[in-house]
């Protein structure tokens, strides 16, 4: 072999220990097509696991968005989500009748900002609070506040965004007239004697069908129309609005029945999580994922390796009947303790999400050895306040999750 071909193959092998890259979904080294050229190169395969754990507590109040419906599908079964809220009057300060009166109309107005799933005829029904949602309270997707009289039932089977209108039953407009001489001086007043209204889907759609609708968070209202049988409309004001006056005053409620179906599985078992896990917005369920052979890899290299990137990517399962959501997160535990978080696009081509993950963070925890300690979730970017879900596939899945590791020695 003379002098140049051994200097070319030196500097190849050279600039391999100095630069290398990690690709887990491939092992081994290669020969370039060109036969006058060595070209070498190291590649690591990491152990991944995935699963999917149920989220147990996320804030329902406060949120950019509220959702409400029942949706069905046969990756997470049965959820709903009902809606609790807190209304006062446009105005305050006002005189009642007690008797003499009628009501000519009571109804609801909701506006609609979208829909998740397969819009169909879907039962709400609509009740009293007994008390009201509480300004300077957190409500969590497992509260609730105690109902009392129905004031009416609708039905929504609506594609396109929107305000609303769905009658109420006429004479359940009463309970928003005080029957007792009170001027309602103040909002806590008020609140004292209607504390509030729930709305609850009442039926269970088929498999694969349903909706949960997205409402704007102040956009829920109770509209009252009277007139008095003794000529004294003049004396009282007989169009009446009740609003949601900010969006500490509502929260949702979700109900999940996870049984027969595809998560069910997963949750009762990880290890089932090798093939598929799942994530879902409305509370429900997140994804887990571990790396356990990687601290020791680099440990057992004595440190001389410095992290330049770190890049997860993984694979979603298409569904014909609802839409994968458009971005999701991974979160990890920092150096500081806190939860960071990477987010990631949706690739409509091939339904994947690549997440570029901070190598400071990363080199970091693998140098003070707690790598293993930061906790890598994945999860909608809006808990709480989106219904999408998705089904993402694990590592013995025809599509494994990819992790490419960029390193320098030193």
């Amino acid at each position: 072999m003379n002098n140049i071909n051994l200097l070319t193959i030196g500097l190849c092998l050279l600039l391999a220990l100095f630069s290398c890259q990690k690709d887990e979904g491939n092992i081994g080294a290669y020969i370039s097509e060109n036969p006058d050229n060595i070209r070498a190169g190291i590649i690591d395969s990491f152990e991944i696991i995935t699963y999917s754990k149920i989220k147990d507590s996320i804030i329902t109040s406060g949120r950019t968005a509220q959702n409400l419906g029942c949706i069905n599908s046969s990756e997470f079964g049965i959820s709903k989500s009902s809606l609790f809220a807190s209304l006062v009057p446009d105005s305050l300060n006002r005189d009642f009748p007690s008797s003499n009166y009628e009501i000519k109309s009571f109804f609801i107005q909701l506006h609609l900002t979208g829909y998740y799933g397969k819009s169909i005829d879907q039962n709400f029904e609509v009740y009293k609070l007994n008390e009201s949602v509480k300004e300077n309270s957190t409500y969590y997707d497992f509260d609730s506040i105690s109902v009392g009289e129905k004031l009416g039932s609708f039905t929504i089977n609506v594609s396109d965004s929107g305000i609303y209108n769905f009658n109420l039953d006429s004479s359940a407009g009463r309970y928003l007239l005080s029957d007792i001489s009170n001027d309602y001086l103040s909002k806590d007043e008020f609140k004292s004697f209607f504390g509030g209204i729930c709305i609850m889907p009442i039926n269970s759609p088929g498999l694969n069908e349903g909706a949960i609708y997205q409402l704007s968070k102040t956009g829920i209202s109770l509209h009252l129309s009277f007139s008095t049988t003794n000529e004294m409309d003049d004396y009282y004001d007989t169009e009446l609005i009740y609003n949601i006056e900010n969006e500490t005053d509502i929260f949702a409620k979700f109900n999940h029945n996870f049984y027969a179906s595809e998560v069910n599985a997963v949750l009762n078992d990880s290890t089932l999580g090798q093939k598929k896990f799942f994530t879902q917005g409305l509370s429900g369920s997140y994804g887990k994922v571990e790396f356990p052979t990687i601290q020791n890899w680099f440990d057992n290299k004595s440190l001389n390796y410095l992290i330049t990137g770190y890049e997860f990517k993984i694979f979603a399962k298409e569904n014909s009947i609802f839409n994968l959501p458009l971005q999701l997160i991974l979160t990890y535990k920092n150096s500081l303790g806190l939860r960071s978080y990477k987010s990631a696009n949706l690739n409509q081509d091939e339904n994947s999400y690549t997440f570029q993950i901070y190598n400071a963070e990363v080199n970091t925890a693998l140098e003070n050895g707690k790598f293993d300690e930061m906790d890598f979730q994945i999860s909608h970017p809006l808990p709480g306040s989106s219904p999408e879900q998705v089904k993402i596939l694990g590592p013995n899945s025809d599509k494994p999750p990819l992790l490419v590791i960029n390193y320098t020695k030193y």
